[in-house]
């Protein structure tokens, strides 16, 4: 029975909570505090069950991790070469371009929370022309429910017990070309409702496709595992295929799209838009189809920002859940090194700049040169001017 309250959530358990009571579960702790367990519910299964037959374990997974991926309606499986690629796509640690770190907290209802740390450290590139490189990435997914109070059959406080879903996951992804990348994530998930726990062991395949650089391709097969045993009841893990799309068609704009097609249940659509107005200012929004049913088509919608200086982005969401109540993203990325790409941009422009300074062409008081100039050091500057101006034979002629 205890395993039940917390993996069975038809849509007949949110029409309950909206009228007050969940006498529909046998359950002598519920009691008084039947709302709290009704949110620590929906926080572990954030949608309506659409399953035709069978429950669903550690359906917490399905919850977007970071505050960038849940602004953008969680279309992000085609954008998951950062610091959220151990979570959302192993296939985009194969595109690191830096060593990263993220943290996110989620702020719910009541006392809920949801936490979350990664770390993604490329691994190098091979020498080839190809420029095959590889990522390893960790990260830890952790779902507190709070301290509840516990009741007996006649109302009476027990005292106060926890509950919480985590999951530890381990990555590697490897690019086979500059254009393909695929990647693979084991998975231990342990959980405990007051003095029951259990555990099961799953596995992520991802791949992801740069069809141009404006175009980016990704699926995901997430959940491949055991299941999750409380007592001597077992469900199957939330077992689900994505397939999305990233296009960007200007410098400033970014539209993703994602399809989700899980095992048991109806398919869902996810897309995500991103605005940069000014670099540093990051403007999203997105929609998704699955949390709409039994719960409104404004708990669809999900917006957010994200500001960026000197290697750090700092994010916020806001994904509403209808008339049960708003929840709020904070999370921090951090990068460290200057991307591979940047670089040799850097180099190019710099060789050109500097060609242009030294025979005194206008544009070198553009803008854009000062902050070239700024970002070399003094040493590069020399070095790189040497190499552009003319000897003193040639400039004697």
């Amino acid at each position: 029975m205890l395993k039940e309250l917390f993996t069975d959530f038809p849509s007949r358990v949110i029409h309950a909570a909206k009228a007050g009571t969940l006498t529909i579960f046998p359950f002598t702790k519920i009691g008084r505090f039947g709302i709290g367990i009704f949110s620590f519910l929906v926080f572990v299964f954030p949608v309506p069950s659409h399953a035709s037959s069978g429950t669903e374990g550690a359906s917490f997974l399905d919850i977007p991790v970071g505050a960038g991926p849940a602004a953008m309606g969680a279309a992000y499986s085609a954008l998951a070469n950062d610091a959220y690629a151990a979570t959302l796509n192993p296939g985009g640690l194969g595109f690191l371009d830096s060593t990263q770190f993220a943290g996110q907290h989620l702020s719910y209802l009541d006392s809920m929370h949801y936490e979350y740390l990664s770390a993604v450290v490329p691994l190098g590139k091979a020498p080839s022309t190809e420029e095959r490189g590889s990522g390893l990435g960790f990260s830890a997914q952790y779902l507190g429910s709070g301290d509840i109070t516990g009741t007996d059959g006649s109302g009476a406080p027990t005292g106060n017990y926890s509950s919480y879903y985590s999951a530890y996951n381990l990555s590697y992804g490897r690019s086979f070309a500059n254009q393909f990348s695929a990647g693979v994530t084991g998975k231990w998930i342990n959980a405990k409702i007051e003095d029951v726990s259990a555990n099961a062991f799953a596995a992520d395949l991802g791949g992801m496709y740069r069809v141009s650089d404006r175009l980016t391709l990704g699926s995901v097969l997430a959940n491949m595992g055991s299941k999750l045993k409380f007592l001597n009841q077992s469900d199957s893990l939330p077992l689900a295929f994505h397939l999305g799309a990233a296009y960007r068609p200007a410098a400033p704009w970014l539209m993703s799209v994602e399809g989700v097609y899980p095992q048991t249940g109806l398919a869902s659509a996810h897309f995500g838009l991103e605005w940069h107005p000014i670099p540093m200012l990051a403007l999203r929004t997105g929609y998704r189809t699955d949390t709409v049913t039994g719960l409104g088509a404004l708990a669809g919608f999900t917006t957010g920002l994200g500001l960026q200086a000197m290697g750090m982005e700092f994010s916020y969401a806001w994904v509403p859940m209808g008339d049960l109540g708003d929840t709020h993203y904070f999370s921090l990325v951090l990068r460290l090194g200057e991307p591979a790409e940047e670089k040799r941009n850097l180099i190019q422009y710099r060789a050109i700049k500097l060609q242009r300074v030294v025979r005194g062409d206008k544009d070198a008081s553009e803008p854009e040169f000062q902050q070239l100039m700024e970002l070399l050091s003094h040493e590069d500057t020399d070095t790189a001017a040497a190499q552009a101006a003319p000897s003193p034979k040639s400039g004697a002629n």
